[in-house]
């Protein structure tokens, strides 16, 4: 293990640390100080000597061995490449960039880190070996037809939705399942009062308050989203009953009976989100509310972007049979948003099995990740912080102590949570702040959702520490 010092002695600061790792590799080989063919540590024994987590080394030695500087090879180990192609530039010769900041943040996203890329690709190549006609000439307009089945069949195995593939339409995402059910329902119910709930997530609230006037608010309490106002006008509102966002809880048995019940009774009509219901650790998730309607009123939306990865944006809406045509007509329309060939990509990906073996190892990698996230508030934040331990999910809700918000006259703009969260982005820390996702200011609770499905560990022993320094000082 030539040059093993220079490992020893690296200070990591805290923030990406891997990138820091990877810049420290790279420049021990540039200059020289590993040649070709040299072994370095296994991820394991450098995260030993460095003090990080062995996920991080592993990520610095992904990156590496992807850019062409290191190999690793059945039973040799991890070596430096033949790199005489990345020779040190001299000083005067190298291009003066800006580092680009790389905020950190306790995002609720997919951890790309561990996605299955293998089996990804190997769907890719099966898809593609011979392609579908009608696939290459965008006739599919409500979705590959593979890839509806396959949807059907996980919604009736993972939350108990019976439905077919005639009733699913794929989208972009959410955003564009919902603007493709707004310009349907617009020929069913015009001119209808659209609720929301509050609080919700901005983005949704934001595109929804472009396209309609008016939007009003439905306050969520314990039990879940209230039911709106008696009206004579149709009425369409907007609900996350299985796991509502930001707050985190589920929609009470009585609460969704009254809501089944007003569907019954008043021209009301439900856009059901079925966020994060992928990832249940204990129990078994609730039906959708969309299995107990029989006023075919409710549409069901998900997204598979925080399954799989981001950039995937495929997403998909389930509707009653009687809104099939109207919905087709719509996307016809408004012109497809989801991409094409993709689409068979995910549905080789789903029916091979994949999709269900990766499911299973990340429902077990997020909930360690929520553990380490909550055994760190309790560890650092329990005098400023209340939390619930979330039974599912991507992200704990962490509410300040409302005798701590009592001590302390309100901030001359904004709230608290505000506050502290515009100090932590001056350190490069960058906070989802709860209070921002109401829309009604004087009832908002204050504190901030904090994911724990994305970041490292690392991440977030840095990030909860930076938060509990913030309010010892405040």
């Amino acid at each position: 293990m030539p040059n093993a010092h220079l490992l020893w002695s690296v200070e990591l600061q805290h923030g990406k640390r891997y990138r820091q790792l990877i810049e420290h590799i790279k420049r021990g080989i540039t200059t020289g100080l590993w040649s070709s063919g040299d072994r370095l540590p296994s991820s394991r024994q450098l995260g030993a000597m460095l003090g990080i987590s062995r996920t991080t080394t592993s990520r610095a030695y992904d990156h590496l061995i992807a850019e062409g500087f290191l190999v690793s090879e059945p039973k040799r180990g991890v070596r430096v490449a033949d790199t005489r192609w990345a020779v040190a530039l001299p000083k005067k010769t190298r291009p003066l960039l800006a580092p680009a900041r790389h905020d950190i943040r306790c995002d609720s996203g997919a951890d790309s880190t561990v996605f299955p890329a293998r089996q990804w690709a190997a769907s890719m190549r099966r898809a593609w070996v011979k392609p579908d006609t009608q696939l290459l000439e965008g006739r599919y307009t409500t979705g590959y037809p593979l890839l509806k089945e396959a949807i059907a069949d996980y919604l009736q195995r993972s939350c108990g939705l019976d439905c077919i593939a005639e009733q699913i339409l794929v989208t972009a995402g959410n955003r564009d399942a919902l603007v493709l059910l707004q310009h349907a329902l617009e020929s069913v119910v015009p001119n209808a009062q659209w609720w929301l709930e509050d609080p919700s997530y901005g983005p949704m609230r934001t595109l929804l308050q472009q396209r309609r006037r008016g939007v009003q608010c439905l306050p969520v309490d314990d039990e879940g989203a209230q039911l709106p106002l008696a009206s004579v006008r149709p009425q369409v509102a907007l609900l996350t009953p299985n796991r509502q966002y930001p707050l985190g809880m589920s929609m009470s048995s009585a609460r969704r009976q009254a809501w089944l019940q007003t569907l019954q009774e008043q021209n009301l009509w439900v856009i059901e989100d079925n966020y994060d219901t992928e990832f249940t650790y204990q129990g078994r998730p609730q039906l959708p509310l969309m299995q107990a309607d029989h006023q075919d009123r409710i549409a069901l939306v998900g997204s598979f972007s925080k399954v799989l990865f981001r950039g995937l944006r495929l997403g998909y809406v389930v509707v009653p049979l009687s809104w099939v045509d109207s919905m087709a007509r719509s996307q016809r329309a408004l012109g497809g948003s989801a991409a094409l060939p993709v689409q068979p990509v995910l549905a080789d990906f789903m029916l091979n099995g994949s999709f269900d073996r990766h499911l299973n190892r990340m429902r077990r990698h997020y909930r360690e990740k929520r553990d380490v996230l909550l055994s760190l508030l309790a560890e650092h934040l329990s005098p400023w912080l209340d939390w619930q331990s979330p039974s599912g999910g991507m992200h704990v809700r962490a509410s300040i102590k409302p005798a701590w918000l009592a001590r302390r006259r309100e901030p001359s703009s904004g709230c608290w949570d505000q506050q502290i969260a515009q100090r932590l982005l001056t350190q490069g820390i960058e906070l989802n702040v709860l209070s921002a996702h109401y829309q009604n200011v004087s009832t908002a609770q204050q504190g901030f959702v904090l994911g724990f499905s994305q970041p490292s560990q690392d991440d977030m022993v840095h990030i909860v520490k930076a938060l509990a320094a913030e309010f010892a000082v405040t």
